[in-house]
């Protein structure tokens, strides 16, 4: 565990100890102590507008209850999916709050969640995931809009077509939290009777792998750390395997947090995904985040388009899962080519309030956050921001995901508050 969580999570024991009192919910201060850090570095962050932000208020109430559950033992996991583009693909902005919320004691490491083999595919893996691969495996992304695969969640496909190809997947590497697992999930078309045969090659003994619509399951003896897939042919008519994603599931209670990010998507990509809600059935999320948005407004932002398209994806996602929570993160400031203001991320800000207002689901605005128009010059400078100026670095991604890991966790002690008719003490109950 790194010292920046040690240090936040007894902040926060610290403060749940001392609530007394009465104060309106409008007048919380924040607890944490790294929103508290950031806000003394990094003077032009907006600590006052780091907040989840709710029209209807009841957009993270499933969530918070789930959490609730969780903490009093009457649920063993909670499933968070996050959905985005290549913020999340490099999983340092997702992984870094994967760990902070599963290195909460209240809450726990229920397991690593949906990986995707993405150095097989030549495309940048999660330093966190450790990939290795015979044979030749061909990608296709949702980007592609020449193609049409059948991708899943992940938003991306891997197909080999040589059945002696193998993939070794290990989630240990670099990981701050132990993420050993005891079942796999292995997504793909179980009814296209094309794919060679799953086999597993790493195991002393023969494990049963039982078929799913769209996934097949195995139950392993014992916690590993590393599983290795095979194939097998076993009729003329196999000639190919496409993965679609793997979850690395533990026996834990806690949260599981799984993320999904593919490289220059937009919301039409993830539109494009027809195993989209049979993937996501398949979890049974509590809490999706959406970060989309960077590539939609980074030239001409269609506002029409953009609203209509990310009004579907928020339905698509009401359907596969009727009762989850629907977190949307604005995209943060960025330059085009390095130099020129970028007007159209405010307005993609302003759309997602506005679809946040219509449908119930909740936004937490890192646009206002981070400084607003041109802060990204500030980030940059601060050695926050890549030099691209539209990614982060691997620190500024961290502090990205702190900031909302604070949002979240004061949101959820106001709803604890709130449900319990306590109101939070006066300046943070210090």
């Amino acid at each position: 565990m790194t010292q920046k969580i040690v240090w936040g999570l007894l902040a926060l024991s610290l403060l749940l100890s001392s609530f007394s009192g009465k104060l309106p919910v409008s007048s919380i201060q924040p607890y944490s102590f790294k929103a508290a850090k950031a806000a003394s570095a990094y003077p032009f962050i907006k600590q006052d507008k780091n907040q989840i932000i709710t029209y209807q208020g009841e957009s993270m109430k499933y969530f918070y209850a789930s959490l609730d559950s969780l903490s009093h033992h009457t649920k063993q996991k909670v499933n968070v999916i996050h959905i985005g583009d290549s913020h999340i693909q490099a999983d340092f902005f997702s992984g870094h709050l994967r760990e902070m919320l599963q290195a909460d004691t209240l809450f726990g490491n229920g397991g690593r969640g949906l990986v995707f083999p993405y150095n097989a595919v030549r495309t940048n893996a999660p330093d966190n995931l450790k990939i290795a691969y015979t044979g030749i495996w061909e990608g296709c992304r949702n980007i592609s809009r020449d193609k049409s695969c059948n991708w899943g969640l992940a938003g991306i496909t891997a197909t080999t077509y040589s059945p002696v190809a193998t993939l070794t997947i290990d989630p240990t590497t670099k990981a701050v939290l132990p993420y050993s697992f005891t079942k796999v999930r292995i997504f793909f078309d179980t009814r296209d009777s094309t794919n060679f045969l799953l086999k597993i090659l790493n195991q002393d003994t023969p494990l049963n792998i039982k078929l799913e619509d769209g996934y097949a399951i195995l139950e392993l003896p014992r916690p590993t750390t590393t599983i290795t897939l095979g194939f097998e042919k076993s009729s003329e008519g196999q000639n190919h395997f496409t993965l679609q994603g793997i979850a690395l599931e533990n026996d834990q209670p806690g949260i599981q947090y799984h993320s999904a990010g593919v490289n220059g998507a937009e919301v039409t990509s993830v539109l494009r995904m027809p195993s989209l809600e049979k993937n996501m059935a398949v979890l049974k999320p509590d809490l999706v985040i959406i970060s989309l948005g960077t590539n939609d407004a980074f030239r001409n932002l269609d506002t029409k388009l953009f609203k209509r398209n990310y009004g579907e994806l928020i339905q698509r996602i009401r359907r596969a899962s009727p009762h989850t929570s629907i977190l949307l993160t604005t995209p943060g400031d960025n330059l085009r080519g390095k130099k020129y203001v970028n007007p159209d991320n405010a307005k993609a800000v302003k759309i997602m309030n506005e679809l946040a207002e219509e449908t119930g689901v909740a936004v937490w605005d890192f646009y206002e956050v981070m400084g607003g128009l041109q802060s990204i010059k500030r980030w940059y400078v601060n050695k926050l921001a890549a030099y691209d100026k539209v990614h982060l670095t691997q620190h500024g991604y961290m502090l990205q995901a702190e900031l909302l890991y604070d949002a979240l966790l004061n949101d959820y002690e106001t709803y604890k508050h709130n449900k319990e008719g306590r109101p939070l003490a006066a300046g943070g109950g210090k």
